[in-house]
């Protein structure tokens, strides 16, 4: 995820990353007999792949699905074990050869490739674009966004949407968003125009709660185009979910002894920070927006309305003032982990997900699939469909 890495690299003056592949190691080599079963959906409640988007994150956890870079040059990497699986398991779905594309793209050096899966809808008059990056070093960031993006794809292969919908899996984000620049970059005006909105999921499993964000700020404080993120939480308040927005969170964190709100089991939360009530520290930007780091920058530049799914504790001061209240905590629970952070560190694995949070990335999954699924199937209106 680049907002983590950003914010390292401008308030700590540190900038050393190693790409991998979304991994989330378990230091097991050992491969399953079969992967994932997709003869069953696996559905709890309508548009709800949950189920499906823990075991793909399983998978890659104790399968070591990802190509250990730290020896090798950043130039010619094309995480060719992930890219393989990913298509692979796109194909076992009922994905065809004339879905999948496999855009290639080089800038300074390094070589990528990203995904592109294209599903045809009732209408191509507008377009929803959803993507997870595949590079990183974690299980966090971001085999578990992969897994939520890939869940939901075999989920509705059998579903049409009302619009045309893009899938990626991005390569190059933890160098400085490149795949999601470079398919930017090969969109037409028109294809721009035409896009509804940019989903971006980025490490939906550590962190104490599942956000949303959206929307342009500006030095004056104001935010605008959060169309997106409006229609987001009435589709989660929808399906039952408690939602925390930002007049719910303005000034939380003053008015409850300098805490976060109760992290309920099937809520989603925002930035809590507003100009009236900003960060006790750091950061500048107002909710529901959120920093112009990861996959969704690209396309926010180009003035495309976005939904960002991501979950983090925006409330942890940790044990670094710099980077105190600026989400890149992932719990107040300074004993675990790095005083609180998983991301970008050695303790990002599956095995320290499930034996520190066992049944979280489940619990998340079960907020952020339906809600992803709805965002997918109709951009129009509230009902899924």
């Amino acid at each position: 995820m680049r907002r983590k890495k950003k914010l390292f690299a401008i308030l700590l003056s540190t900038c050393c990353f190693i790409i991998l592949l979304g991994g989330c190691t378990s230091h097991s080599t050992h491969h399953t007999k079969n992967s994932i079963r997709h003869s069953a959906i696996y559905q709890t409640k309508p548009y709800d792949y949950a189920i499906l988007c823990n075991q793909y994150l399983t998978e890659l956890g104790t399968n070591d699905i990802n190509r250990d870079l730290e020896n090798i040059s950043e130039e010619g990497n094309t995480h060719d074990k992930a890219q393989n699986y990913i298509v692979s398991e796109l194909k076992k779905a009922g994905y065809v050869d004339s879905q999948i594309n496999l855009q290639k793209f080089k800038k300074d050096g390094y070589q990528g490739t990203n995904i592109v899966v294209n599903i045809n809808g009732k209408s191509s008059k507008k377009e929803i674009i959803c993507g997870a990056h595949y590079d990183g070093d974690g299980c966090g960031d971001n085999s578990s966004g992969v897994a939520l993006l890939l869940g939901n794809a075999v989920g509705m292969i059998h579903m049409t949407p009302k619009y045309d919908v893009v899938l990626i899996f991005f390569d190059g984000e933890e160098l400085g968003e490149l795949g999601s620049n470079a398919y930017l970059n090969s969109m037409s005006k028109q294809e721009i125009k035409a896009t509804e909105y940019m989903i971006n999921i980025d490490s939906v499993a550590f962190g104490d709660y599942c956000n949303l964000y959206d929307g342009e700020s500006n030095v004056f404080g104001k935010v605008t185009k959060t169309k997106a993120y409006t229609l987001s939480m009435q589709k989660a308040a929808a399906f039952g979910m408690s939602t925390y927005t930002t007049a719910d969170l303005d000034g939380y964190y003053k008015t409850h002894n300098k805490t976060g709100p109760t992290i309920e089991e099937n809520a989603i939360y925002t930035n809590p920070w507003t100009k009236s009530n900003p960060s006790p520290k750091n950061f500048n930007y107002i909710s529901p927006s959120t920093g112009d780091w990861g996959d969704h920058a690209p396309f926010a530049d180009a003035h495309i309305n976005y939904v960002y799914m991501e979950a983090t504790n925006w409330y942890a001061k940790g044990d670094n003032g710099s980077n105190a209240y600026t989400g890149y905590f992932d719990t107040n629970e300074t004993q675990l982990g790095d005083h609180g952070m998983f991301m970008n560190t050695k303790y990002d694995t599956l095995n320290n997900l499930n034996s520190y949070f066992p049944g979280r990335a489940l619990a998340h999954f079960h907020i952020f699939s339906p809600l992803l699924t709805s965002l997918l199937m109709n951009p129009d209106g509230v009902a899924p469909q």
